[in-house]
């Protein structure tokens, strides 16, 4: 009888330990073969496909107001090329300070000024600006399209009339239409050479009201140009960018202005780190075309290094 109430008792454990294991092993799911792997709890969104029950992407927002502190130094010895009050770059070291406006409820309409030191003041010519000025509407992301009008020319804080200055130069100021788009596809295997690597691309219209002419020194009418060029950027903070412009009429492109640009550069992933950058907006020609004197050589551009904050 003991026996018996031993082997009840054993038979009871056994019982509870076969309902215990079989609760905490989980099920094997039904499956053609192999062997199943339980799902991680959480999966991170990075590896998420897209989909309508995705939430969106954050609207994109710039700060309202930016400032931008800029020193450049060029790296041509001579001056630059330019008649009246269009020409290029600035000869001389500069400081720089622009403040950039997105405040309306759309951020994409934005204003911008740029106020210029000489540290070299008796290097300034009348086309090296004492402020360039900028507005239209852009938001700077692909597949949107962005309006601008931009003056680079020699605006005048106090102007001398009898210089023939202006503070201004409205008319001279270019403006441009703009497509904004990614590397295509099928050539982003090719070109796009480290993971997270990234091209932003731009197709540009440009058009000038009143331009002058370099070799009469008068103002001549309507001035056009195309445009293409991209921006590569490095998770690390390395980029390049290039452009090529196309003149309708070879006749209206001046000395100063370029067949192309290009520039390279690293900008600090700290915030409000530094951004260090080689540019060259010569007038750099073709193979097979003169370029004037002084331009279209890796000495025709400037080096800089600027430091920016947003509130």
């Amino acid at each position: 009888m003991q026996a018996r109430s031993w082997a009840l008792l054993l038979a009871v454990l056994a019982a509870f330990a076969a309902q215990a294991q079989t609760a905490s092993t989980p099920a094997v799911q039904a499956q053609r073969g192999g062997t199943f792997i339980e799902p991680p709890e959480r999966v991170d969104p990075l590896y998420l496909p897209q989909g309508p029950d995705q939430p969106g992407q954050a609207p994109w927002r710039e700060p309202v107001l930016q400032l931008r502190l800029t020193a450049e130094v060029p790296l041509r010895s001579g001056q630059s090329v330019g008649s009246g009050t269009q020409g290029g770059r600035p000869a001389s070291p500069t400081l720089q300070a622009q403040l950039r406006w997105r405040g309306l409820d759309d951020p994409a309409w934005y204003a911008q000024v740029a106020f210029f030191r000489y540290l070299g003041s008796d290097e300034q010519r009348p086309w090296d600006p004492d402020f360039t000025y900028a507005f239209g509407y852009d938001d700077g992301q692909p597949g949107r399209w962005a309006f601008f009008y931009a003056n680079y020319t020699g605006t005048r804080l106090h102007p001398d009339p009898a210089l023939g200055e202006s503070r201004f130069n409205f008319p001279q100021g270019q403006w441009t239409a703009s497509y904004r788009f990614l590397l295509p596809e099928g050539m982003r295997s090719t070109l796009l050479v480290g993971d997270g690597d990234s091209a932003l691309c731009h197709a540009d219209a440009n058009w000038v009201p009143t331009y002058t002419q370099a070799n009469t020194s008068a103002l001549g009418s309507n001035k056009y140009s195309l445009a293409l060029g991209c921006r590569y950027s490095r998770p690390d903070g390395w980029f390049a960018h290039a452009t090529a412009f196309a003149w309708p009429d070879r006749s209206r492109q001046q000395p100063w202005d370029p067949d192309y640009t290009y520039g390279l550069g690293w900008t600090s992933p700290a915030p409000r780190g530094p951004t260090i950058q080689y540019a060259n907006y010569s007038g750099n020609r073709w193979p097979g075309r003169a370029g004037a004197p002084g331009e279209g050589t890796l000495r025709s551009g400037s080096i800089s290094v600027s430091w920016g904050w947003g509130w």
